[in-house]
């Protein structure tokens, strides 16, 4: 695994696990967590481990939502809000098409069923490592609903993309992936962005230090954290937005929407022109 030059400040945060184990910096976390010598991700603990727990999670929305099935409403109502500007349009930003979208941990195709399609998406395509999720989508929200199309049983750390997307939605999967990953999957994003087209991150986020969920292995991050890491995937943030109206005690969720980097912009049109 590519090691990571983090800033003084991260690497001055202290983590804890839900076992309380206490890491003296996110390198001690990735140390101890995942096996840099696996040559594959299925071999990587790190994965196996997360695979192993989705594995006997129940294909519902409950069990999609670890229970909170209740939050789905207000979930919802706040991604229409916050898309509402990059679907209309703005004076500084393009409308983007709605040819295209790409649900990221996509579970059983809650969001697609719920957001992406009733916003008029021609095509949704979902990317989700357990394909029992995938079949209970296929079979239960979808079996006769074309516009979405394909269905990719992988997960985000070895996903590549076969389209171009105008709205990449990554919800509530992100602390599955270790950093090096993380950075890999927002590049491979960042390239399969059509023109105008932004990529959108929903997720928890830590307040001070990063936690560790032992239960299905995940990592929940501080939002420098997360802002170092859009950096160095090559994208730029553009808005943010906290989930309002969830109960006090969860996380706080917050929606960051981003796109390529301006001088990246600059670079590949220059390289189109050759």
């Amino acid at each position: 695994m590519e090691k990571i030059e983090y800033p003084k400040k991260l690497q001055q945060v202290v983590g804890v696990d839900t076992d309380g184990q206490v890491y003296k910096n996110i390198d001690e976390l990735w140390q101890k967590e995942v096996d840099v010598n696996a040559t594959e991700n299925k071999d990587n603990k790190w994965y196996k481990s997360a695979d192993d727990y989705w594995k006997t999670v129940t294909p519902t929305v409950d069990g999609m939502l670890g229970g909170l099935s209740h939050v789905s409403s207000a979930d919802t109502i706040a991604s229409k809000f916050f898309i509402k500007d990059f679907i209309q349009g703005t004076p500084t930003r393009p409308a983007i098409s709605l040819d295209r979208a790409l649900d990221c941990g996509a579970g059983i195709g809650r969001v697609t069923k719920d957001f992406l399609l009733p916003l008029g998406f021609k095509n949704v395509d979902l990317v989700e490592q357990n394909e029992l999720f995938l079949n209970e989508a296929k079979s239960k929200f979808f079996k006769d609903d074309k516009r979405v199309e394909n269905y990719y049983a992988v997960g985000l750390q070895d996903w590549k993309a076969e389209h171009k997307y105008d709205c990449i939605w990554i919800q509530w999967v992100i602390g599955h992936l270790h950093d090096t990953d993380f950075i890999e999957f927002l590049k491979r994003c960042v390239d399969s962005l059509a023109p105008n087209g932004v990529i959108c991150i929903k997720d928890n986020v830590a307040k001070g230090s990063f936690i560790m969920d032992k239960e299905d292995n995940s990592v929940t991050r501080n939002e420098a954290h997360l802002k170092f890491l859009f950096e160095k995937s090559g994208c730029k943030l553009i808005k943010a937005l906290v989930q309002p109206n969830f109960p006090k005690e969860l996380f706080p969720v917050i929606m960051f929407a981003l796109e390529k980097k301006e001088d990246q912009k600059v670079e590949q049109q220059e390289e189109k022109k050759e």
